[in-house]
């Protein structure tokens, strides 16, 4: 939606050179933006049967705990640093547009639907639908904030997204 891409702040090579950074953080700084974000993401993800918000770290966390608390779901948290969750985990490596990275999940089982901010190459949300099926889980759909159409990634699961560049 266009209405969001006014406070969207892009930055040229970040992390690294050649990478265009869009600073989602300006969207969150308003209750009525942020809260007109989480109704949209809630109209975008009707019809879908799950049990939890599978949340990516860091970026997917605030929005998938909004999501969480306002649809009544569990919130499973899909993290990427190392050795930081308890019990029972997996482990998946997956390559970025930028570098190698991993994620990880304690295990159990029951439907996630995916929430990250941005898809681009398609390389987190594969290493978060290995990781959940790894796990015990079945992805069956995801949500991006925003969607980078020009990298066109292939994932196996049905996808949404609120924002496309």
């Amino acid at each position: 939606m266009e209405i969001y891409k006014q406070y969207i702040k892009e930055y040229d090579d970040f992390p690294i050179e050649g990478v265009k950074y869009l600073d989602l953080n300006p969207l969150y700084l308003q209750s009525q933006l942020r809260n007109k974000l989480v109704q949209d993401c809630i109209q975008a993800i009707k019809g879908y049967e799950y049990d939890y918000i599978g949340a990516v770290e860091s970026r997917g966390y605030m929005v998938g705990s909004m999501l969480a608390h306002e649809l009544n779901k569990g919130l499973l948290l899909l993290r990427s640093k190392p050795n930081r969750l308890p019990g029972e985990t997996s482990l998946v490596k997956h390559t970025l547009e930028y570098g190698d990275a991993q994620m990880e999940v304690q295990n159990g089982s029951g439907r996630v639907l995916i929430i990250d901010d941005v898809i681009a190459t398609g390389g987190t949300i594969g290493g978060a639908i290995d990781v959940l099926d790894i796990g015990g889980y079945k992805p069956i759909a995801a949500l991006f904030l925003v969607e980078l159409t020009k990298f066109n990634p292939n994932i196996n699961i049905p996808f949404a997204s609120i924002i496309k560049y």
